[in-house]
């Protein structure tokens, strides 16, 4: 559905070039949810402007359904964007208008016909849950109400992709909660592609499906969501990992610290496991076979679209032999493990 082949990106500036996307390359599916995830300055906008044909790559190919975006012309570019639906942080909603009018906006610059667009609309906010809200003005509306027609209005001109671009960076936690499952909805009702991008791994973590980790403009990581969620390769990835277990917690670092310096003979590790170990009583199980004590700091168990993910950081203690003896048999439940060093 779409590809970014061998993407390159360079911004010149009087004092210098900027290197925006350094050899980018992915393949997004048609029907998949995939997460594009990086910090500030890692690249994650450009990328978008490219991927919506507001700009074009310094070098590469950006294409949409077989087609070059980077290669068409102004008329033709325009028509293909309208397979292209956007939804944005700050809603970007017509303050004037109504919900109904919002929604009809993209139809109207279309020139489509009034009374398709009154029905196209109605038929919109019924799928976003806004039924009653036809005639409110955005001031009226709360943060998720205002997203939903956000959610609309870029489904208006039935596109066969929704790029979000930090769609719930400005939204509570209930309400986003309540907006991604709303994305998760369409993207199953309508077989649409939904591109995310996000600085937030929670989100990535609840719907995508595959997700393209970026740092200083290029992938570095990527893969299914649940495979980088248990065995992140790079640190970047590990750091947005634990953000969303709340395991870089100063709470949490501080306990870990304070273990290892009382306890200097035992060990402290980062487990992460997913399916049935979920549900598997493998610390008791361990703790009685080899003969140590473990220690639960800090854990969850967390959702994502493929399976449960669940997360723990342990302390394990005993006689050093039982220890090691303990960590191996760990690994040996399927269970991803990382010995820290927190001395």
């Amino acid at each position: 559905m779409i590809e970014l082949k061998q993407i390159n990106k360079v911004y010149k500036t009087k004092q210098d070039d900027v290197t925006a996307l350094d050899d980018v390359n992915i393949a997004i599916q048609d029907g998949e949810i995939y997460g594009i995830i990086g910090y500030s300055g890692a690249g994650k906008s450009t990328l978008l402007r490219l991927l919506n044909g507001l700009e074009k790559p310094t070098s590469g190919e950006v294409s949409l359904a077989g087609k070059a975006l980077n290669t068409l012309k102004n008329a033709t570019l325009r028509k293909e964007r309208q397979k292209i639906g956007m939804i944005f942080q700050h809603f970007n909603l017509l303050w004037s208008r109504t919900v109904l009018e919002n929604i009809m906006f993209p139809l109207e610059i279309a020139k489509v016909p009034k009374a398709k667009r009154v029905d196209r609309a109605k038929e919109l906010i019924r799928l976003v849950g806004l039924e009653g809200r036809e005639e409110a003005y955005p001031s009226q509306l709360s943060g998720g109400q205002k997203q939903r027609v956000g959610i609309a209005r870029a489904l208006a001109n039935d596109p066969k992709v929704l790029l979000c671009d930090e769609a719930t960076s400005a939204l509570d936690p209930k309400t986003t909660e309540d907006v991604l499952e709303l994305l998760l909805d369409i993207n199953r009702k309508l077989n649409l592609t939904i591109v995310l991008i996000t600085h937030e791994m929670q989100v990535i973590r609840r719907i995508c499906d595959r997700v393209a980790v970026m740092s200083k403009g290029k992938v570095v990581e990527e893969g299914k969501v649940t495979q980088v969620f248990r065995n992140p390769e790079q640190e970047i990835t590990k750091q947005f990992i634990r953000q969303d277990t709340s395991a870089d917690s100063e709470d949490v670092i501080t306990i870990l610290h304070e273990l290892a310096r009382k306890y200097p003979e035992g060990k402290i590790a980062r487990l992460v496991f997913a399916g049935d170990q979920v549900r598997n009583p493998f610390i008791s199980k361990i703790s009685r076979t080899c003969n140590v004590d473990i220690n639960i700091i800090q854990g969850n168990i967390q959702e994502s679209q493929e399976d449960a993910v669940g997360s723990l950081y342990v302390q394990v203690t005993g006689d050093p032999k039982d220890v090691e003896k303990g960590l191996k048999q760990i690994e040996g439940y399927d269970i991803e493990i990382e010995v820290i060093d927190y001395a």
